[in-house]
């Protein structure tokens, strides 16, 4: 019996001193290329910088369009961009109103892009941030 119970206790110390995942720390995997090219530039700015409406994670439910386009779906592998018109958000004094939101194939929230001062800035779920001055960008966004 006290072996039993001995068990018992290690196996509830075991049990409360393993790590447990947080859904919110569990980010896209930014690893391919396309992610790594000399293009992005890290921005010192973090999501926080901005004002977002939009949960990470979230699931695909805002008014949106969603954009079928061979030159986005190149520079975002494995997301699925959406031009998102709705409320505004703040990203360092300025009012956004316009942005393309981008999900997994789970339909999870995993990035935000928008325009700002000429530069395409890509705001990732693991909380860093990107721009990118390629010209696509420009071109597209004034269509």
């Amino acid at each position: 019996m006290q072996k039993m119970l001995l068990l018992l206790i290690a196996v509830f110390v075991l049990a409360l001193s393993s790590p447990v995942v947080n859904a919110s720390e569990h980010h896209h995997d930014w690893s391919d290329s396309a992610y790594q090219s000399d293009a992005w530039r890290h921005s010192e700015s973090r999501d926080d910088d901005a004002s977002l409406p939009f949960m990470w994670r979230e699931h695909h439910d805002r008014h949106s369009e969603r954009i079928y386009d061979r030159g986005w779906a190149e520079r975002f592998p494995g997301l699925h961009a959406y031009r998102w018109y709705g409320e505004s958000f703040g990203y360092h004094g300025h009012r956004i109103t316009n942005a393309v939101l981008f999900y997994n194939d789970s339909d999870q929230l995993v990035s935000v892009g928008f325009m700002h001062n000429g530069a395409f800035v890509f705001i990732r779920d693991d909380h860093e941030s990107y721009s990118n001055h390629d010209s696509f960008f420009l071109s597209w966004w004034s269509r």
